[in-house]
């Protein structure tokens, strides 16, 4: 029987172009193709991302919580300060209509859209404070802090020296160095020592305390640097000490009275004698 070989080897004998060609039509042109798919390459790439709902409620969320952050670190932050220059007295409202009297070069710092939360200032200087009744109210200082609900009282707050003077109702003050405390009643007093401790004095002359309110100035056994500092306070002068320090000055005047009249009474009194170098500088030697 006859074998028949069923491969056939296109390589060798047969050509590939043998077999009928076979036209096709395309319903567009190959110019056409080419024009169309260059303007597709031509057009700029838009990627469509789908965002769901709750993705856009965690932005909103998000977006809130930093806004409320925002607004109140500005309204808990933002300080109003008051400053009364040396030869001035003010008087000032504070947001809840508590009083501040402010000596001569004194400063009081508050956050006034955060007050009706936190009645709290800070204070530089000497002031008279009549408080309303009403929540805590906090004067802080660099030695103390003075705490009361609705009173009257006096601070002074000047470099080292500090004390407090409760007129009315009760003031609790606590030193900031040994974090001592005492509750003051009317006429009491509370000071802190040049070593940082908290005293305690009853039977105050509050008239003595308060006497710079009705523009009188009254000293005991006072340091004469002292004396000449108030001086220089309250008439916005300079004065050039070169005397003893060791002196000390009893006595008292009124802000009626000129710088150099006040001078003249304090020097003449101690036996020293000043000179005026000009209408706002003057030499005490």
């Amino acid at each position: 029987m006859k074998k028949i070989n069923l491969h056939r080897d296109f390589s060798s004998t047969d050509k590939i172009d043998q077999f009928p060609e076979i036209e096709i039509h395309y319903s567009v042109s190959e110019n056409k193709v080419w024009e169309n798919l260059l303007h597709q390459m031509d057009k700029p790439k838009i990627h469509h991302f789908a965002i769901s709902r709750n993705l856009l409620f965690r932005v909103a969320a998000a977006a809130s919580i930093v806004i409320i952050f925002s607004v109140t670190g500005f309204l808990r932050l933002y300080t109003r300060t008051i400053y009364v220059p040396s030869g001035q007295h003010l008087t000032y409202l504070l947001p809840d209509n508590s009083k501040v009297e402010m000596n001569a070069q004194s400063v009081v710092s508050y956050h006034p859209y955060w007050f009706s939360v936190a009645r709290a200032i800070t204070l530089d200087g000497e002031a008279f404070f009549t408080v309303q009744k009403g929540p805590g109210f906090k004067v802080v200082s660099k030695l103390g802090e003075t705490s009361v609900f609705g009173t009257s009282f006096n601070i002074y707050s000047r470099d080292n020296d500090y004390s407090v003077t409760c007129f009315t109702g009760k003031v609790r003050v606590v030193s900031a160095g040994k974090n001592e405390r005492v509750l003051l009643n009317p006429n009491e007093k509370a000071f802190i020592t040049k070593d940082g401790f908290l005293r305690f004095a009853q039977e105050v002359n509050t008239k003595i305390v308060k006497s710079w309110r009705d523009n009188m100035f009254v000293f005991t056994s006072s340091p004469i640097v002292t004396v000449l500092q108030e001086i220089e306070r309250q008439y916005n002068i300079k004065i050039n000490f070169k005397a003893n320090p060791g002196l000390t000055y009893t006595g008292n005047f009124s802000r009626s009275l000129s710088g150099k009249e006040v001078l003249d009474l304090v020097c003449t009194s101690l036996g020293i004698k000043f000179d005026a170098k000009s209408d706002t500088v003057y030499l005490v030697n």
